[in-house]
């Protein structure tokens, strides 16, 4: 599936027609009593039935007068074990305000049916999750009364069982992905391992520094290195390309072990290459451990950048057949990682050409002097969600500054239909290798 996401070139005239937040009339996605106003009861009744047959996958996806929306039906059947359900909450990402947390939960359309109503992009990618209070008092989201207690008690439940796609997060913990009709995502996107002993919450890091994964593919070679830079243990995985004739590019990710062990990258990769999407590429993921050391290394140029160009970068090419040109080398992350990204490229652009700057942390450190300083053979994409808006504002702010001042670097950004999310994150990663290192599909070539 393919969609057109909004990008605006740094070469642009103006910034028109900025994304904002879609929504209803009252600026919130949520249509309350949708389903019970457009559906007979007889309908509601079918689909609660469905639903506990394995019949009905959530969420239903329905046309709206706009091809540019869609509405998300979201939809729980309660069968009333071990008690009635008497609340639920969608804790779709960046979608839940503490503020109006009615706007997440779901409504009882039918005796055992609940459900939550979105009116969302037609590309729309998400990862969600759903808790369900039963029995007397306040659900636990109530309860609470701070921003991040209520999300982290709104997101604590679980997948949706209805739900056949499932992503991970960065701990590893299972996620239900709604993806709309129009969504982006690569047929060589492979499907995620999330650690099922991880119940949730779905946010934080995997764990702690020097605790070696037990991941197998025979072309992911895992390493335990001492970042002398950073004073630690660093846990490395090199992915090396079956196809390659000669040195490969490389392509640099931060928060490795997420996609080592959880988004099955190896696998995607390998299929990319194999179909012809994308050029047979070493791939180095670099793992950021636990929440407490990544937002201490990745945002600033003392810490995982550093490392990179005087220890990593070196040591790749020492061991492996990577291309020595800088043109050929791309760095990527997402968060402090796009923010590590941007770093990266303006502070060592004799050693790195090429990056993918995903919600990049604008907010952290102001870049724009850096980046319009570039060099003329730089190439930059930043992609935000429009749903993740104090990110989605910090880059259109960058490029509208860009836009003034031209950098003679080539900078695009993409504004996508989403949140703070590894629902887009990921199929992005493999969209945005397969544009700067294409394969024979797109260049006519031979792998």
């Amino acid at each position: 599936m393919t969609a057109s996401p909004t990008r605006w070139p740094t070469n642009a005239p103006a910034m028109k027609n900025m994304r904002t937040r879609p929504g209803t009339a009252s600026g919130s996605p949520r249509c309350f009593g949708y389903l019970n106003a457009t559906r007979p009861d007889e309908e509601l009744r079918a689909w609660k039935h469905a639903l506990r047959n394995g019949e009905l996958h959530t969420p239903v996806f329905e046309a709206t007068a706009d091809p540019a929306l869609v509405y998300a039906h979201f939809l729980l059947a309660d069968d009333g074990q071990p008690a009635p359900l008497t609340a639920a909450i969608l804790s779709a990402n960046a979608l839940v305000d503490h503020r109006d947390l009615a706007a997440s939960e779901f409504e009882k359309i039918a005796d055992g049916l609940w459900a939550v109503t979105l009116q969302v992009p037609a590309d729309w990618r998400a990862g969600y999750r759903i808790t369900t209070h039963r029995g007397a008092g306040l659900p636990a989201w109530r309860i609470e009364t701070e921003r991040r207690p209520i999300r982290l008690a709104a997101d604590a439940g679980g997948i949706d069982e209805s739900n056949q796609l499932v992503g991970a997060t960065m701990n590893g913990a299972p996620v239900s992905l709604a993806y709309a009709p129009a969504s982006r995502i690569p047929s060589s996107l492979a499907t995620a391992t999330p650690d099922w002993h991880r119940p949730g919450p779905a946010v934080g890091g995997w764990g702690g520094p020097g605790q070696a994964p037990g991941i197998k593919h025979p072309r992911l070679h895992h390493h335990e290195l001492y970042d002398e830079n950073c004073q630690r243990p660093r846990d490395l995985w090199m992915y090396v390309p079956a196809q390659a004739v000669g040195p490969t590019p490389l392509a640099i990710v931060h928060d490795g072990a997420t996609y080592a062990r959880f988004l099955a990258a190896a696998e995607s990769l390998d299929a990319a290459i194999a179909s012809g999407e994308l050029a047979p590429l070493h791939v180095l993921f670099i793992d950021s451990t636990t929440v407490q050391i990544r937002s201490e290394e990745l945002p600033v140029l003392a810490g995982t950048t550093t490392s990179i160009a005087e220890q990593f970068l070196p040591w790749a090419r020492n061991h492996y057949r990577i291309s020595m040109r800088r043109d050929d080398v791309l760095i990527n992350g997402a968060s402090f990682g796009g923010l590590a990204a941007l770093l990266m490229l303006c502070h060592y652009p004799h050693l790195v050409g090429r990056a993918i700057a995903q919600s990049p942390s604008l907010w952290h450190t102001d870049l724009a002097k850096h980046i319009v300083a570039l060099p003329e053979n730089s190439t930059v994409l930043i992609q935000a969600g429009c749903y993740e808006t104090d990110i989605h504002e910090g880059c259109l702010r960058l490029m509208e500054h860009l836009c003034q001042y031209p950098p003679a670097a080539q900078v695009d950004f993409e504004s996508l239909s989403g949140g703070h999310d590894w629902s887009w994150w990921n199929p992005e990663l493999l969209c945005g290798l397969a544009r700067f290192f294409p394969g024979a599909a797109h260049t006519g070539g031979s792998i």
